[in-house]
Protein backbone atom coordinates (compact mmCIF):
# COMPACT_ATOMS: atom_id res chain seq x y z
CA UNK A 1 0.00 0.00 0.00
CA UNK A 2 2.49 2.29 0.89
CA UNK A 3 4.47 1.84 -2.44
CA UNK A 4 1.33 2.74 -4.14
CA UNK A 5 0.76 5.66 -2.25
CA UNK A 6 4.21 6.71 -2.83
CA UNK A 7 3.68 6.11 -6.56
CA UNK A 8 0.79 8.08 -6.62
CA UNK A 9 2.45 11.13 -4.99
CA UNK A 10 5.31 11.33 -7.29
CA UNK A 11 2.93 11.98 -10.07
CA UNK A 12 2.35 15.83 -9.04
CA UNK A 13 4.06 18.10 -9.26
CA UNK A 14 3.85 21.74 -11.40
CA UNK A 15 5.54 20.56 -14.59
CA UNK A 16 3.24 17.77 -14.56
CA UNK A 17 0.09 19.63 -13.86
CA UNK A 18 1.35 22.33 -16.29
CA UNK A 19 1.89 19.94 -19.27
CA UNK A 20 -1.74 18.20 -18.02
CA UNK A 21 -3.39 21.15 -18.74
CA UNK A 22 -1.52 21.49 -22.13
CA UNK A 23 -2.92 18.02 -22.76
CA UNK A 24 -6.39 18.56 -21.76
CA UNK A 25 -6.70 21.64 -24.35
CA UNK A 26 -4.85 19.66 -27.55
CA UNK A 27 -7.24 16.86 -26.96
CA UNK A 28 -10.43 18.21 -26.09
CA UNK A 29 -9.75 20.05 -29.47
CA UNK A 30 -9.51 17.04 -31.56
CA UNK A 31 -12.50 15.12 -29.94
CA UNK A 32 -14.82 18.07 -30.35
CA UNK A 33 -14.06 16.87 -34.11
CA UNK A 34 -13.86 13.23 -33.24
CA UNK A 35 -17.44 12.16 -33.51
CA UNK A 36 -18.09 14.30 -36.99
CA UNK A 37 -15.31 12.37 -37.74
CA UNK A 38 -16.84 9.31 -36.88
CA UNK A 39 -19.93 9.93 -38.56
CA UNK A 40 -18.41 11.33 -41.81
CA UNK A 41 -16.86 7.90 -42.01
CA UNK A 42 -20.23 6.31 -41.77
CA UNK A 43 -21.77 7.93 -44.17
CA UNK A 44 -19.38 7.01 -46.58
CA UNK A 45 -17.91 3.78 -45.48
CA UNK A 46 -17.84 2.54 -49.34
CA UNK A 47 -15.07 4.54 -50.17
CA UNK A 48 -13.19 4.54 -46.29
CA UNK A 49 -9.85 2.55 -48.18
CA UNK A 50 -9.64 5.36 -50.73
CA UNK A 51 -10.04 8.17 -48.13
CA UNK A 52 -7.42 6.37 -46.02
CA UNK A 53 -4.40 6.21 -48.64
CA UNK A 54 -5.23 9.86 -49.26
CA UNK A 55 -4.53 10.25 -45.78
CA UNK A 56 -1.58 8.23 -45.90
CA UNK A 57 -0.27 10.25 -48.80
CA UNK A 58 -0.79 13.04 -46.51
CA UNK A 59 1.18 12.30 -43.90
CA UNK A 60 4.04 11.69 -45.77
CA UNK A 61 4.37 14.70 -46.92
CA UNK A 62 3.30 16.09 -43.92
CA UNK A 63 6.23 14.34 -42.25
CA UNK A 64 8.59 15.74 -44.60
CA UNK A 65 7.64 19.22 -44.23
CA UNK A 66 7.79 18.57 -40.46
CA UNK A 67 10.88 16.94 -40.18
CA UNK A 68 12.66 19.77 -42.43
CA UNK A 69 11.02 22.66 -40.02
CA UNK A 70 12.25 20.56 -37.08
CA UNK A 71 15.83 20.16 -38.35
CA UNK A 72 15.80 24.64 -38.82
CA UNK A 73 14.01 25.51 -35.37
CA UNK A 74 13.64 24.76 -31.73
CA UNK A 75 10.93 23.07 -29.76
CA UNK A 76 9.13 26.66 -29.08
CA UNK A 77 9.42 27.57 -32.51
CA UNK A 78 8.44 24.11 -33.90
CA UNK A 79 5.36 24.38 -31.99
CA UNK A 80 4.17 27.50 -32.74
CA UNK A 81 4.86 26.72 -36.36
CA UNK A 82 2.80 23.51 -36.74
CA UNK A 83 -0.21 24.64 -34.23
CA UNK A 84 -0.84 27.79 -36.08
CA UNK A 85 -0.78 25.84 -39.65
CA UNK A 86 -3.09 23.75 -38.33
CA UNK A 87 -5.22 26.71 -37.12
CA UNK A 88 -4.88 28.39 -40.21
CA UNK A 89 -6.69 25.48 -42.04
CA UNK A 90 -9.18 25.61 -39.38
CA UNK A 91 -10.15 28.84 -40.72
CA UNK A 92 -9.96 27.85 -44.56
CA UNK A 93 -12.39 25.10 -43.87
CA UNK A 94 -15.28 27.54 -41.33
CA UNK A 95 -15.37 29.31 -44.83
CA UNK A 96 -15.92 26.32 -47.38
CA UNK A 97 -19.60 25.52 -48.10
CA UNK A 98 -19.92 21.89 -46.99
CA UNK A 99 -23.02 21.37 -49.34
CA UNK A 100 -21.59 22.04 -52.56
CA UNK A 101 -19.75 18.58 -53.19
CA UNK A 102 -19.42 15.40 -51.30
CA UNK A 103 -15.37 15.98 -52.13
CA UNK A 104 -15.40 19.07 -49.91
CA UNK A 105 -16.89 16.52 -47.14
CA UNK A 106 -14.16 14.21 -47.68
CA UNK A 107 -11.55 16.63 -47.37
CA UNK A 108 -12.45 17.28 -44.62
CA UNK A 109 -12.41 13.79 -43.14
CA UNK A 110 -8.57 13.31 -44.41
CA UNK A 111 -7.98 16.49 -43.00
CA UNK A 112 -8.98 15.62 -39.93
CA UNK A 113 -7.57 12.27 -39.43
CA UNK A 114 -3.97 14.07 -40.72
CA UNK A 115 -4.85 16.99 -37.51
CA UNK A 116 -5.93 14.28 -35.08
CA UNK A 117 -2.35 12.38 -35.14
CA UNK A 118 -0.03 15.48 -36.02
CA UNK A 119 -1.75 18.12 -32.60
CA UNK A 120 -1.50 15.05 -30.46
CA UNK A 121 2.15 13.63 -31.87
CA UNK A 122 3.39 17.03 -31.58
CA UNK A 123 2.11 17.38 -28.20
CA UNK A 124 4.16 13.90 -26.96
CA UNK A 125 7.25 14.98 -28.66
CA UNK A 126 6.83 18.58 -26.27
CA UNK A 127 6.60 15.38 -23.01
CA UNK A 128 9.25 13.72 -23.97
CA UNK A 129 11.68 16.24 -24.36
CA UNK A 130 10.48 18.05 -21.31
CA UNK A 131 10.31 14.85 -19.27
CA UNK A 132 13.00 11.94 -19.51
CA UNK A 133 13.10 8.59 -18.73
CA UNK A 134 12.45 8.48 -14.94
CA UNK A 135 10.42 11.38 -15.08
CA UNK A 136 8.31 9.92 -18.07
CA UNK A 137 7.69 7.00 -16.00
CA UNK A 138 6.46 9.18 -12.78
CA UNK A 139 4.40 12.13 -14.82
CA UNK A 140 2.74 10.52 -17.97
CA UNK A 141 0.21 8.52 -16.05
CA UNK A 142 -1.19 12.13 -14.67
CA UNK A 143 -0.16 14.06 -17.60
CA UNK A 144 -2.56 11.74 -19.89
CA UNK A 145 -5.27 12.42 -17.31
CA UNK A 146 -5.35 15.84 -18.19
CA UNK A 147 -5.70 14.67 -22.09
CA UNK A 148 -8.71 12.17 -21.05
CA UNK A 149 -10.51 15.17 -19.20
CA UNK A 150 -10.05 16.95 -22.21
CA UNK A 151 -11.46 14.55 -24.21
CA UNK A 152 -14.52 14.24 -22.14
CA UNK A 153 -14.36 17.76 -22.57
CA UNK A 154 -14.81 18.20 -26.32
CA UNK A 155 -17.28 14.70 -26.36
CA UNK A 156 -19.72 16.99 -24.42
CA UNK A 157 -19.22 19.98 -26.56
CA UNK A 158 -19.16 17.59 -29.90
CA UNK A 159 -22.92 16.28 -28.61
CA UNK A 160 -23.76 19.84 -27.81
CA UNK A 161 -23.01 21.34 -30.98
CA UNK A 162 -24.57 18.96 -32.83
CA UNK A 163 -28.03 19.10 -30.84
CA UNK A 164 -28.18 22.56 -30.97
CA UNK A 165 -26.49 23.78 -34.41
CA UNK A 166 -27.46 21.77 -36.64
CA UNK A 167 -28.97 22.78 -40.22
CA UNK A 168 -32.43 22.89 -41.14
CA UNK A 169 -32.98 22.50 -45.21
CA UNK A 170 -35.55 25.20 -46.98
CA UNK A 171 -37.25 21.96 -48.55
CA UNK A 172 -38.42 20.96 -44.62
CA UNK A 173 -35.74 17.85 -44.72
CA UNK A 174 -33.61 16.31 -42.21
CA UNK A 175 -31.07 18.02 -40.28
CA UNK A 176 -27.56 18.70 -41.21
CA UNK A 177 -24.54 18.60 -39.31
CA UNK A 178 -23.29 22.20 -39.41
CA UNK A 179 -19.32 21.30 -39.93
CA UNK A 180 -17.88 24.85 -39.93
CA UNK A 181 -19.09 25.31 -35.91
CA UNK A 182 -17.09 22.69 -35.27
CA UNK A 183 -14.10 23.82 -36.48
CA UNK A 184 -14.90 27.62 -34.91
CA UNK A 185 -15.43 25.45 -31.35
CA UNK A 186 -11.69 23.70 -32.44
CA UNK A 187 -9.82 26.55 -33.43
CA UNK A 188 -10.65 28.20 -30.30
CA UNK A 189 -9.69 25.49 -27.81
CA UNK A 190 -6.21 24.71 -30.36
CA UNK A 191 -5.25 28.45 -30.11
CA UNK A 192 -5.03 27.89 -26.00
CA UNK A 193 -3.73 24.95 -25.85
CA UNK A 194 -0.66 26.51 -27.77
CA UNK A 195 -0.43 29.29 -25.25
CA UNK A 196 0.01 27.04 -22.41
CA UNK A 197 2.35 24.50 -24.51
CA UNK A 198 4.66 27.75 -24.87
CA UNK A 199 4.90 28.46 -21.20
CA UNK A 200 5.63 24.83 -20.83
CA UNK A 201 8.17 24.85 -22.86
CA UNK A 202 9.81 28.28 -21.66
CA UNK A 203 10.64 26.34 -18.40
CA UNK A 204 12.94 24.50 -19.89
CA UNK A 205 16.00 27.01 -21.44
CA UNK A 206 17.99 23.52 -23.10
CA UNK A 207 15.13 23.22 -25.26
CA UNK A 208 16.08 26.93 -27.42
CA UNK A 209 18.72 25.25 -29.42
CA UNK A 210 17.59 24.28 -32.76
CA UNK A 211 17.88 20.72 -33.62
CA UNK A 212 19.91 20.45 -37.17
CA UNK A 213 19.72 17.65 -39.30
CA UNK A 214 17.96 17.16 -42.86
CA UNK A 215 14.39 16.62 -43.76
CA UNK A 216 15.34 12.76 -44.57
CA UNK A 217 16.17 12.15 -40.55
CA UNK A 218 13.02 10.59 -39.64
CA UNK A 219 12.95 8.35 -42.94
CA UNK A 220 16.79 7.63 -42.41
CA UNK A 221 16.10 6.64 -39.19
CA UNK A 222 14.05 3.99 -39.89
CA UNK A 223 16.80 2.12 -42.38
CA UNK A 224 19.86 3.15 -39.38
CA UNK A 225 18.33 2.22 -35.89
CA UNK A 226 16.77 -1.20 -35.18
CA UNK A 227 14.57 0.74 -32.04
CA UNK A 228 12.78 2.93 -34.30
CA UNK A 229 11.96 0.21 -36.99
CA UNK A 230 10.24 -1.76 -34.70
CA UNK A 231 8.62 1.03 -32.80
CA UNK A 232 7.18 1.36 -36.71
CA UNK A 233 6.32 -2.28 -37.05
CA UNK A 234 4.38 -2.26 -33.91
CA UNK A 235 2.58 1.21 -34.55
CA UNK A 236 1.77 -0.37 -38.05
CA UNK A 237 0.29 -3.31 -36.17
CA UNK A 238 -1.34 -1.41 -33.95
CA UNK A 239 -3.27 0.56 -36.58
CA UNK A 240 -4.49 -2.31 -38.45
CA UNK A 241 -5.85 -3.81 -36.51
CA UNK A 242 -7.55 -1.29 -34.65
CA UNK A 243 -8.52 -0.36 -37.94
CA UNK A 244 -9.80 -3.62 -38.55
CA UNK A 245 -12.13 -3.60 -35.20
CA UNK A 246 -13.59 0.32 -36.32
CA UNK A 247 -14.47 -0.97 -39.74
CA UNK A 248 -16.06 -3.89 -37.95
CA UNK A 249 -17.76 -2.00 -35.42
CA UNK A 250 -18.98 0.86 -37.74
CA UNK A 251 -21.08 -1.14 -39.63
CA UNK A 252 -22.30 -2.70 -36.68
CA UNK A 253 -23.18 0.92 -35.64
CA UNK A 254 -24.97 1.74 -38.96
CA UNK A 255 -27.21 -1.24 -38.91
CA UNK A 256 -28.18 -0.36 -35.53
CA UNK A 257 -29.20 2.90 -35.58
CA UNK A 258 -30.47 5.01 -38.81
CA UNK A 259 -30.34 8.54 -37.43
CA UNK A 260 -27.32 10.49 -38.57
CA UNK A 261 -27.93 12.37 -35.49
CA UNK A 262 -27.92 9.45 -32.96
CA UNK A 263 -25.13 7.90 -34.10
CA UNK A 264 -23.15 11.12 -33.86
CA UNK A 265 -24.42 11.33 -30.22
CA UNK A 266 -24.13 7.62 -28.97
CA UNK A 267 -20.22 7.95 -30.55
CA UNK A 268 -19.72 11.42 -27.97
CA UNK A 269 -21.13 9.06 -24.87
CA UNK A 270 -18.26 6.76 -25.89
CA UNK A 271 -16.10 9.13 -26.08
CA UNK A 272 -17.34 10.63 -22.13
CA UNK A 273 -17.55 6.86 -21.14
CA UNK A 274 -13.75 6.26 -22.51
CA UNK A 275 -12.84 9.66 -20.76
CA UNK A 276 -14.33 8.59 -17.48
CA UNK A 277 -13.02 5.37 -17.04
CA UNK A 278 -9.78 6.15 -18.81
CA UNK A 279 -9.54 9.18 -16.22
CA UNK A 280 -9.68 7.47 -13.10
CA UNK A 281 -7.05 4.36 -14.27
CA UNK A 282 -4.26 7.35 -15.36
CA UNK A 283 -4.93 8.85 -12.08
CA UNK A 284 -5.00 6.34 -9.80
CA UNK A 285 -3.44 3.42 -11.61
CA UNK A 286 -1.42 4.22 -14.91
CA UNK A 287 2.15 4.70 -12.75
CA UNK A 288 1.26 1.65 -10.44
CA UNK A 289 0.72 -0.48 -13.27
CA UNK A 290 3.58 0.60 -15.46
CA UNK A 291 5.84 0.18 -12.19
CA UNK A 292 4.67 -3.33 -11.60
CA UNK A 293 3.84 -4.98 -14.56
CA UNK A 294 6.89 -3.33 -16.18
CA UNK A 295 6.72 -2.34 -20.25
CA UNK A 296 7.42 -5.35 -21.71
CA UNK A 297 4.10 -6.94 -20.06
CA UNK A 298 2.08 -4.18 -21.19
CA UNK A 299 3.51 -3.94 -24.75
CA UNK A 300 3.04 -8.06 -25.35
CA UNK A 301 -0.51 -8.13 -24.45
CA UNK A 302 -1.57 -5.81 -26.94
CA UNK A 303 -2.08 -9.33 -29.63
CA UNK A 304 -4.21 -11.54 -26.92
CA UNK A 305 -6.47 -8.59 -26.61
CA UNK A 306 -6.95 -8.47 -30.35
CA UNK A 307 -7.46 -12.04 -30.97
CA UNK A 308 -10.38 -12.08 -28.17
CA UNK A 309 -11.81 -8.67 -29.54
CA UNK A 310 -12.19 -10.75 -32.94
CA UNK A 311 -13.50 -14.10 -31.64
CA UNK A 312 -16.30 -11.63 -29.64
CA UNK A 313 -16.86 -10.40 -33.41
CA UNK A 314 -17.04 -13.49 -34.81
CA UNK A 315 -19.80 -15.09 -32.24
CA UNK A 316 -21.59 -11.78 -31.13
CA UNK A 317 -21.34 -8.96 -33.62
CA UNK A 318 -23.76 -6.45 -31.79
CA UNK A 319 -24.45 -3.08 -30.57
CA UNK A 320 -23.62 -3.92 -27.25
CA UNK A 321 -20.73 -5.78 -28.27
CA UNK A 322 -19.05 -2.97 -30.18
CA UNK A 323 -19.86 -0.29 -27.67
CA UNK A 324 -18.17 -2.61 -24.70
CA UNK A 325 -15.03 -3.48 -26.78
CA UNK A 326 -14.51 0.44 -28.30
CA UNK A 327 -14.54 1.74 -24.91
CA UNK A 328 -12.49 -0.96 -23.35
CA UNK A 329 -9.87 -0.94 -26.16
CA UNK A 330 -9.24 3.32 -26.07
CA UNK A 331 -9.31 2.92 -22.68
CA UNK A 332 -6.37 0.62 -22.52
CA UNK A 333 -4.43 2.67 -25.24
CA UNK A 334 -4.91 5.83 -23.73
CA UNK A 335 -3.88 4.44 -19.74
CA UNK A 336 -1.65 1.77 -20.33
CA UNK A 337 0.11 1.47 -23.93
CA UNK A 338 0.16 5.00 -24.65
CA UNK A 339 2.22 6.36 -21.88
CA UNK A 340 4.09 2.76 -22.03
CA UNK A 341 5.34 3.49 -25.83
CA UNK A 342 6.21 7.41 -25.09
CA UNK A 343 7.90 6.58 -22.45
CA UNK A 344 9.90 4.13 -24.95
CA UNK A 345 10.25 7.18 -26.97
CA UNK A 346 11.64 9.08 -24.01
CA UNK A 347 14.34 6.86 -24.18
CA UNK A 348 16.11 7.54 -27.74
CA UNK A 349 17.84 10.04 -28.83
CA UNK A 350 17.32 13.83 -29.41
CA UNK A 351 16.90 13.27 -32.91
CA UNK A 352 14.78 10.61 -32.44
CA UNK A 353 12.45 11.98 -29.85
CA UNK A 354 11.84 15.01 -32.20
CA UNK A 355 11.66 13.40 -35.72
CA UNK A 356 11.14 9.88 -35.92
CA UNK A 357 8.21 9.70 -32.73
CA UNK A 358 6.14 11.85 -35.62
CA UNK A 359 6.98 9.89 -38.38
CA UNK A 360 5.69 6.77 -36.35
CA UNK A 361 2.63 7.98 -34.48
CA UNK A 362 1.62 10.03 -37.83
CA UNK A 363 2.72 8.13 -41.09
CA UNK A 364 3.13 4.67 -39.68
CA UNK A 365 -0.48 4.65 -37.85
CA UNK A 366 -1.92 6.19 -40.95
CA UNK A 367 -0.47 3.43 -43.21
CA UNK A 368 -1.39 0.94 -40.70
CA UNK A 369 -5.18 2.63 -41.21
CA UNK A 370 -5.23 2.15 -44.72
CA UNK A 371 -3.61 -1.64 -44.68
CA UNK A 372 -6.42 -2.60 -42.04
CA UNK A 373 -9.06 -1.16 -44.55
CA UNK A 374 -7.88 -3.18 -47.27
CA UNK A 375 -7.43 -6.28 -45.19
CA UNK A 376 -11.21 -6.46 -44.48
CA UNK A 377 -11.74 -5.14 -48.18
CA UNK A 378 -10.40 -8.28 -49.26
CA UNK A 379 -13.45 -10.05 -47.67
CA UNK A 380 -16.07 -7.88 -49.57
CA UNK A 381 -18.24 -9.63 -51.94
CA UNK A 382 -17.33 -13.44 -50.60
CA UNK A 383 -18.85 -15.41 -48.19
CA UNK A 384 -17.30 -14.60 -45.64
CA UNK A 385 -19.68 -12.15 -43.44
CA UNK A 386 -17.53 -9.76 -41.63
CA UNK A 387 -18.15 -10.37 -38.50
CA UNK A 388 -15.88 -13.39 -39.23
CA UNK A 389 -13.11 -11.75 -41.76
CA UNK A 390 -11.26 -9.90 -38.36
CA UNK A 391 -10.81 -13.54 -36.78
CA UNK A 392 -8.23 -14.23 -40.05
CA UNK A 393 -6.42 -11.48 -38.53
CA UNK A 394 -5.41 -13.13 -35.73
CA UNK A 395 -1.87 -14.39 -36.34
CA UNK A 396 -1.09 -10.45 -37.04
CA UNK A 397 -2.28 -9.91 -33.13
CA UNK A 398 0.14 -12.82 -32.64
CA UNK A 399 3.03 -10.62 -34.16
CA UNK A 400 2.80 -7.56 -32.57
CA UNK A 401 3.13 -9.89 -29.08
CA UNK A 402 6.28 -10.60 -30.41
CA UNK A 403 7.71 -7.06 -31.78
CA UNK A 404 6.32 -5.81 -28.31
CA UNK A 405 8.30 -8.36 -26.20
CA UNK A 406 11.32 -6.78 -28.29
CA UNK A 407 11.06 -3.24 -27.75
CA UNK A 408 11.28 -3.07 -24.40
CA UNK A 409 14.66 -4.07 -24.50
CA UNK A 410 15.59 -0.50 -25.58
CA UNK A 411 14.64 0.96 -22.01
CA UNK A 412 17.79 -1.38 -21.20
CA UNK A 413 20.40 0.53 -23.59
Amino acid sequence: MNDYLDTLKQSFSKDSFLASLFFFFVLSSWYTLRPLRNELAVQDIDNISLLLAMVGIGMLFANLIYSWVASKTNLKQLIIFCYLFLASNLVVFINLDFSSSAWVGRSFYVWCNIYSFFVVAIFWVVAINLFRQNKAKKYFGFISFGGTLGAAFGSRLSKYIANNFSITPIDGGPEEINISIFAIFTLGLLIIGLLIGLYCIGRVKSETIALGGSAKDAFKNLFDSSDVRQLAIYMFLFTSLMTIHWITSAIIFEEAIESSIERVALFADIELAVSLIAGVTQIFLTSFIVKRLGIKFILFSYGVIFSIVFIVYAFAPLLISAILITIFLRVFEYSINKPSREIVFSHLSKNKRYKSSVLVDTFFARLGDFSGSIFLGLFKGTQVVFSVAPIMAIPFAVTISIIGSRISKILKD
